[in-house]
């Protein structure tokens, strides 16, 4: 059984080295510095709107889920900036098992709704997990 525990400051260099650790794998295979990784995690939880909860198992953390309260015209979403699971607990249902009680912690801020960006290839992953695709597109430029 996985739950959600907040995170705090203190969770910010495992957090990194977790987060090298999984980008190192495929499908990124990107080489992250670790002061890199937590000056990422630290923007993640520097916001008064930002939320970051590690992913336990017994009392193993295996991975992080990171977001932040958007305000909308008529309800407050959030958006999902990361989740990532340790590659020793992937393909085990703690990912889907952690994105079933995101709404749990969520409802108790008056969260209606969660968005989220992903690689097309892990899209089916997540409508497995009851998200849809959005009308919105996303895009980039490089400057």
């Amino acid at each position: 059984m996985l739950f959600l525990r907040a995170c705090d400051k203190s969770d910010i260099p495992k957090a990194a080295q977790m987060l090298c650790r999984v980008y190192a794998e495929a499908p990124y295979k990107e080489n992250w510095p670790l002061d890199r990784a937590e000056k990422r995690i630290t923007s993640y939880m520097s916001g008064s709107h930002s939320r970051g909860y590690a992913l336990i198992v017994e009392t193993q953390i295996v991975g992080y889920l990171f977001g932040r309260i958007i305000t909308a015209a008529k309800s407050n979403h959030f958006y999902v900036d990361e989740i990532f699971v340790h590659p020793n607990y992937q393909r085990k249902g703690c990912g889907s098992m952690a994105l079933n009680a995101l709404p749990g912690e969520l409802k108790k801020e008056n969260i209606e709704k969660i968005e989220l960006h992903t690689l097309s290839e892990d899209a089916s992953f997540y409508e497995k997990n009851g998200f849809t695709k959005s009308p919105y597109v996303n895009m980039e430029k490089t400057i």
